[in-house]
Protein backbone atom coordinates (compact mmCIF):
# COMPACT_ATOMS: atom_id res chain seq x y z
CA UNK A 1 0.00 0.00 0.00
CA UNK A 2 2.91 2.60 0.22
CA UNK A 3 3.76 2.25 -3.48
CA UNK A 4 0.36 2.53 -4.36
CA UNK A 5 -0.25 5.75 -2.59
CA UNK A 6 3.54 7.41 -3.25
CA UNK A 7 2.04 6.58 -6.84
CA UNK A 8 -0.98 8.69 -6.34
CA UNK A 9 0.90 10.97 -4.68
CA UNK A 10 3.11 11.85 -7.72
CA UNK A 11 0.32 11.23 -10.23
CA UNK A 12 -1.70 14.18 -8.05
CA UNK A 13 1.57 16.64 -8.33
CA UNK A 14 2.19 16.25 -11.98
CA UNK A 15 -1.75 16.95 -12.33
CA UNK A 16 -1.35 19.94 -10.50
CA UNK A 17 2.09 21.00 -12.14
CA UNK A 18 0.11 20.60 -15.84
CA UNK A 19 -2.71 22.81 -14.47
CA UNK A 20 -0.17 24.99 -13.43
CA UNK A 21 2.08 25.47 -16.56
CA UNK A 22 -0.11 26.13 -19.55
CA UNK A 23 -1.33 28.71 -17.45
CA UNK A 24 2.03 30.72 -16.90
CA UNK A 25 2.56 29.63 -21.02
CA UNK A 26 -0.08 31.59 -21.74
CA UNK A 27 0.49 34.75 -19.70
CA UNK A 28 4.12 34.97 -21.61
CA UNK A 29 2.52 34.68 -25.03
CA UNK A 30 -0.20 37.22 -24.52
CA UNK A 31 2.79 39.65 -22.64
CA UNK A 32 5.05 38.46 -25.88
CA UNK A 33 1.74 39.69 -28.40
CA UNK A 34 1.01 42.89 -26.19
CA UNK A 35 5.02 43.90 -27.13
CA UNK A 36 4.94 43.46 -30.82
CA UNK A 37 1.58 44.92 -31.13
CA UNK A 38 3.19 48.19 -29.22
CA UNK A 39 6.01 48.00 -31.48
CA UNK A 40 4.77 47.47 -34.44
CA UNK A 41 2.18 50.40 -33.63
CA UNK A 42 5.26 52.77 -33.02
CA UNK A 43 7.42 52.17 -35.65
CA UNK A 44 6.71 54.19 -38.97
CA UNK A 45 6.16 52.20 -42.06
CA UNK A 46 8.78 52.29 -43.98
CA UNK A 47 7.58 50.81 -47.18
CA UNK A 48 5.32 53.66 -48.10
CA UNK A 49 5.83 57.10 -50.11
CA UNK A 50 6.23 60.10 -49.16
CA UNK A 51 4.20 62.39 -51.41
CA UNK A 52 3.17 66.39 -51.32
CA UNK A 53 -0.22 66.91 -49.69
CA UNK A 54 -1.83 69.82 -49.08
CA UNK A 55 -2.38 70.91 -45.03
CA UNK A 56 -5.59 72.87 -45.39
CA UNK A 57 -7.88 73.83 -47.52
CA UNK A 58 -7.12 75.47 -50.67
CA UNK A 59 -8.86 77.14 -53.25
CA UNK A 60 -8.68 77.49 -56.99
CA UNK A 61 -5.94 79.06 -58.18
CA UNK A 62 -4.68 79.68 -54.33
CA UNK A 63 -0.99 79.92 -54.26
CA UNK A 64 0.70 76.73 -52.98
CA UNK A 65 2.79 78.00 -50.17
CA UNK A 66 5.41 75.54 -48.16
CA UNK A 67 3.07 76.43 -44.82
CA UNK A 68 0.61 74.88 -46.80
CA UNK A 69 2.49 71.47 -47.84
CA UNK A 70 3.22 68.52 -45.97
CA UNK A 71 4.55 65.00 -46.85
CA UNK A 72 2.47 62.04 -46.11
CA UNK A 73 3.62 58.14 -46.87
CA UNK A 74 1.06 56.48 -48.69
CA UNK A 75 1.35 52.58 -49.68
CA UNK A 76 2.77 52.05 -53.30
CA UNK A 77 -0.50 50.93 -54.49
CA UNK A 78 -2.11 53.84 -53.78
CA UNK A 79 -0.06 57.01 -54.81
CA UNK A 80 -1.37 59.00 -57.83
CA UNK A 81 0.27 59.18 -61.20
CA UNK A 82 2.79 61.97 -61.56
CA UNK A 83 2.50 62.93 -57.51
CA UNK A 84 5.47 64.74 -56.03
CA UNK A 85 7.53 64.07 -53.76
CA UNK A 86 9.32 67.22 -52.94
CA UNK A 87 7.50 70.31 -51.15
CA UNK A 88 9.87 72.84 -53.02
CA UNK A 89 9.43 71.90 -56.19
CA UNK A 90 5.19 72.99 -56.49
CA UNK A 91 5.82 76.15 -53.99
CA UNK A 92 5.11 79.51 -55.26
CA UNK A 93 3.17 77.38 -58.38
CA UNK A 94 -0.97 78.02 -58.38
CA UNK A 95 -3.67 75.06 -57.94
CA UNK A 96 -5.57 74.82 -61.25
CA UNK A 97 -8.86 73.40 -58.79
CA UNK A 98 -9.79 73.45 -55.14
CA UNK A 99 -8.31 71.05 -52.92
CA UNK A 100 -9.40 69.68 -49.73
CA UNK A 101 -6.89 68.85 -46.45
CA UNK A 102 -5.01 65.94 -47.30
CA UNK A 103 -5.19 65.73 -50.91
CA UNK A 104 -2.48 64.92 -52.91
CA UNK A 105 -0.90 67.25 -55.33
CA UNK A 106 -0.40 65.94 -59.07
CA UNK A 107 0.47 67.88 -62.54
CA UNK A 108 -2.52 67.65 -63.45
CA UNK A 109 -3.97 69.66 -60.09
CA UNK A 110 -0.57 72.33 -59.98
CA UNK A 111 -0.31 74.57 -62.74
CA UNK A 112 2.62 75.28 -64.56
CA UNK A 113 3.57 78.91 -65.88
CA UNK A 114 5.77 77.47 -68.34
CA UNK A 115 4.14 74.82 -69.42
CA UNK A 116 1.67 71.90 -69.40
CA UNK A 117 1.66 68.67 -67.71
CA UNK A 118 3.74 65.83 -69.34
CA UNK A 119 1.36 64.12 -72.06
CA UNK A 120 -1.48 66.85 -71.83
CA UNK A 121 -3.65 67.32 -75.08
CA UNK A 122 -4.33 70.96 -73.92
CA UNK A 123 -2.55 74.17 -75.54
CA UNK A 124 -1.45 77.11 -73.81
CA UNK A 125 -2.31 80.15 -75.72
CA UNK A 126 -1.90 83.69 -74.97
CA UNK A 127 -4.95 86.28 -75.22
CA UNK A 128 -5.32 90.12 -74.51
CA UNK A 129 -8.08 90.89 -72.26
CA UNK A 130 -9.77 94.33 -73.24
CA UNK A 131 -10.21 96.03 -69.60
CA UNK A 132 -7.20 96.06 -67.23
CA UNK A 133 -9.21 96.86 -64.63
CA UNK A 134 -11.49 93.73 -64.45
CA UNK A 135 -8.46 91.78 -65.53
CA UNK A 136 -7.04 92.88 -62.21
CA UNK A 137 -9.82 90.38 -60.72
CA UNK A 138 -7.90 87.08 -62.13
CA UNK A 139 -5.76 85.10 -60.70
CA UNK A 140 -3.97 81.59 -61.98
CA UNK A 141 -6.21 78.72 -61.80
CA UNK A 142 -9.60 80.45 -62.44
CA UNK A 143 -12.40 79.29 -65.19
CA UNK A 144 -13.49 81.88 -67.58
CA UNK A 145 -15.33 82.37 -70.29
CA UNK A 146 -14.25 84.81 -73.07
CA UNK A 147 -16.78 86.79 -75.16
CA UNK A 148 -16.37 89.21 -77.88
CA UNK A 149 -17.82 92.53 -78.73
CA UNK A 150 -18.91 92.03 -82.82
CA UNK A 151 -17.90 95.10 -85.26
CA UNK A 152 -21.64 95.89 -86.03
CA UNK A 153 -22.69 95.44 -82.36
CA UNK A 154 -23.42 92.71 -79.82
CA UNK A 155 -21.34 90.37 -78.53
CA UNK A 156 -20.94 86.29 -78.96
CA UNK A 157 -19.49 83.77 -76.77
CA UNK A 158 -16.45 82.61 -78.15
CA UNK A 159 -15.39 79.80 -75.97
CA UNK A 160 -17.41 78.39 -73.36
CA UNK A 161 -14.36 77.83 -70.87
CA UNK A 162 -10.73 78.26 -70.47
CA UNK A 163 -8.37 78.15 -67.43
CA UNK A 164 -6.02 80.68 -66.46
CA UNK A 165 -2.35 79.54 -66.23
CA UNK A 166 -0.74 83.03 -65.91
CA UNK A 167 -0.71 86.89 -65.94
CA UNK A 168 1.90 87.98 -67.97
CA UNK A 169 3.10 91.44 -66.23
CA UNK A 170 3.56 94.56 -68.55
CA UNK A 171 7.58 95.72 -68.78
CA UNK A 172 7.79 98.46 -66.26
CA UNK A 173 8.92 101.86 -68.48
CA UNK A 174 7.70 100.86 -71.49
CA UNK A 175 4.27 101.83 -72.96
CA UNK A 176 2.50 98.44 -74.00
CA UNK A 177 -0.45 97.72 -75.14
CA UNK A 178 -3.93 97.89 -73.63
CA UNK A 179 -5.40 95.07 -72.19
CA UNK A 180 -4.21 92.41 -69.99
CA UNK A 181 -1.98 89.70 -71.78
CA UNK A 182 -3.38 86.00 -70.09
CA UNK A 183 -1.86 82.90 -71.48
CA UNK A 184 -4.85 80.05 -71.11
CA UNK A 185 -5.12 76.40 -71.18
CA UNK A 186 -7.47 75.17 -73.78
CA UNK A 187 -7.82 72.29 -75.91
CA UNK A 188 -6.61 72.73 -79.94
CA UNK A 189 -10.77 73.21 -80.90
CA UNK A 190 -11.12 76.48 -78.81
CA UNK A 191 -7.94 77.97 -79.68
CA UNK A 192 -8.85 77.58 -83.34
CA UNK A 193 -12.23 79.19 -82.40
CA UNK A 194 -10.23 82.04 -80.51
CA UNK A 195 -7.90 82.98 -83.70
CA UNK A 196 -10.88 83.49 -85.40
CA UNK A 197 -11.59 86.81 -83.24
CA UNK A 198 -8.05 87.78 -83.78
CA UNK A 199 -8.07 91.55 -83.60
CA UNK A 200 -11.37 92.09 -82.09
CA UNK A 201 -11.80 93.08 -78.37
CA UNK A 202 -11.77 90.09 -76.10
CA UNK A 203 -13.75 90.13 -72.68
CA UNK A 204 -14.52 87.68 -70.01
CA UNK A 205 -16.92 86.39 -67.38
CA UNK A 206 -15.27 84.45 -63.91
CA UNK A 207 -16.95 81.16 -63.50
CA UNK A 208 -17.85 79.50 -60.50
CA UNK A 209 -15.48 77.04 -58.90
Amino acid sequence: MGLLQRIRSTASSWARSSRFRPRRILAALCLACACALIVWTLTPNRAGTAIVVATTDLAPGAELRSQDLGLADFPPELVPDKSFTSIAEVTGRHSSAGLSKGSPLTSSIVLDQQALPEGSDSLLMPIRLADDASAALLQPGQRIRLFSSLPDGGSEVVVEKVTIARLVDKPEGIAGESGQLVSVILSAEDAGRVAEFAGLPISFAILPN
